[in-house]
């Protein structure tokens, strides 16, 4: 009997380093991935993120954890392109004009007073126009778009009343480096101011930059309020984000993960739009009370200068997909 013991020895070191090789290879399956964006912790933006991941955690039970890094630590938006293709980055908020500039035909959406109000703009956001473009992005990029996300109407705050499109003339107003905040600038003969979001603040207080243009959540939770005296409700673009998975991340999910994550996203999403459009609302009455001198424009008067200096087709539109944007709006051009 003992001749066996060496071989019932080594059977039992053979199954305890199973055990081992089978607890090293499920800690293996477990899925880091990085989610990045540019807004503040105390955003809806990142409560959408922080909610998303702790669902997405608890539906894979525990084989897919995110970490959600907000206010530009791991860069720029206009680095998050780069960073989703090195797999540096997993997922991202990414804004419509960031990801046309990658896939051109998205910058329908992003084309000034393309929308003629919010009604419209959630007709898009569910349209098989939207979803259609989507799958090009896709095509295009190798990454994944997941869910298009309202981000707000974008409004001109300034130091001083911008009523007319010749008020803009010689303005230093600061847009994000994107195509469609560039025409808007542009188009009504202003001087585009392009820097660090993080710099705006400062450059504002110090009078570099005399205007800039953002939702009004961006104004209130970057405390523009305190260097700017005027909102003008230009609504000049509803603006929205794509919630970006890189290729890399997206092909190490399974189907049967794709599917959860997409559906999670796609859901919390929703709640996200839902939340942001209360949102607005509430943020014009908060800088209100602040202070600043809420006031409407002529938005025709503006959409007529930008018409004479770019159509959606120069702009980068499909043929035929800005009178398919409009359709969803109930008529003719704004």
């Amino acid at each position: 009997m003992k001749s066996f013991l060496p071989w019932r020895r080594a059977g039992v070191l053979l199954m305890a380093l199973g055990g081992v090789v089978a607890s090293v290879a499920a800690q293996a399956q477990v899925l880091q991935l990085k989610w990045g964006h540019v807004f503040e912790p105390g955003s809806i933006f990142h409560q959408q993120a922080e909610l998303a991941a702790r669902k997405i955690g608890e539906q894979s039970e525990g084989r897919i954890k995110i970490e959600v890094v907000p206010s530009s630590k791991l860069g720029q938006e206009g680095d998050f392109a780069l960073m989703l293709a090195n797999d540096s980055m997993q997922i991202a908020y990414v804004g419509q004009a960031t990801l046309a500039d990658v896939y051109p035909p998205l910058r329908l959406g992003s084309y000034p007073f393309a929308f003629k109000d919010l009604a419209h703009m959630r007709k898009y956001l569910a349209s098989p126009l939207l979803a259609e473009l989507m799958k090009g992005y896709d095509e295009k990029s190798g990454n994944h778009m997941v869910a298009p996300v309202y981000y707000g109407a974008r409004q001109v705050t300034s130091s001083k009343p911008l009523q007319k499109p010749e008020d803009f003339r010689d303005l230093r107003l600061y847009v994000p480096d994107a195509s469609a905040y560039q025409l808007f600038a542009t188009a009504l003969d202003a001087k585009p101011i392009t820097l660090p979001f993080m710099s705006l603040y400062g450059s504002l207080k110090k009078g570099e930059v005399e205007a800039q243009e953002n939702p009004l959540g961006t104004v209130k939770d970057k405390r523009l309020y305190e260097v700017q005296k005027y909102v003008q409700l230009t609504g000049h673009i509803y603006d929205t984000l794509g919630i970006v998975i890189g290729k890399a991340a997206w092909a190490k999910l399974t189907p049967a993960q794709q599917a959860m994550v997409e559906k999670t996203l796609v859901e919390t999403a929703k709640w996200t739009n839902v939340g942001v459009i209360a949102g607005e609302l509430e943020d014009e009455q908060f800088l209100r009370g602040k202070g600043m001198t809420v006031s409407p424009v002529n938005r025709q008067a503006f959409l007529e200068r930008i018409a004479k200096r770019s159509t959606p087709e120069q702009f980068g539109a499909r043929p035929g997909d800005y009178a398919k944007l409009q359709a969803l709006g109930g008529g003719g051009a704004n």
